[in-house]
């Protein structure tokens, strides 16, 4: 079971995805959304100072659960481990930490199981709908276990619940 956060830090650090419109809604305008291909090209060049999102200190970035459901479970698994886990852990060095990086995921909560192992797997669809690969292992490597559900109440004791609003990981390795 993984362990529940009550408070907002998840809105000034740390990396979370999130899929609850009204808590998006108070961390960006719509216009200040990055697709995920301008979060890479970010990545590939340069991260800003400032961040678009809550006075400078958070990038929430849509588009990701797009490219989750259009490649093979092996290609995505490869994609998040080589390509985006190192842009985690580029935006965790410039920021020192002091900002949040949100990936939005609307829908994704059906789509993702806490299993025993204390990792959140993500559930393909389509012709893979039978599979699944461990996100949170993927996208936190060895830290994932320490990732965190985002609660809007006390109730809330895994990822399926009425109040969970998403998943933070404070700090990667």
């Amino acid at each position: 079971m993984a362990s529940v956060m009550l408070v907002d830090t998840w809105k000034r650090s740390g990396i979370s995805l999130l899929w609850d419109p009204t808590e998006v809604g108070e961390v960006v305008k719509l216009e200040d959304i990055v697709s995920i291909r301008q979060y890479m090209h970010l990545y590939q060049t340069e991260w800003p100072d400032d961040l678009p999102s809550l006075y400078g200190d958070a990038l929430v970035v849509s588009g990701l659960d797009t490219i989750m459901d259009l490649l093979e479970p092996e290609d995505l698994v490869y994609w998040l481990e080589k390509k985006l886990y190192p842009s985690l852990l580029s935006f965790q060095s410039m920021y020192e930490g002091q900002c949040a990086l949100i990936f939005w995921l609307p829908d994704s909560q059906k789509r993702l199981e806490l299993k025993a192992d204390g990792i959140f797997y993500w559930k393909c669809t389509g012709t893979y709908q039978e599979k699944e690969i461990p996100l949170s292992t993927c996208l936190w490597n060895g830290a994932a276990i320490n990732a965190q559900l985002i609660a809007s109440n006390s109730k809330v004791l895994d990822v399926k619940d009425n109040g969970c609003t998403g998943i933070f990981h404070r700090r990667i390795s």
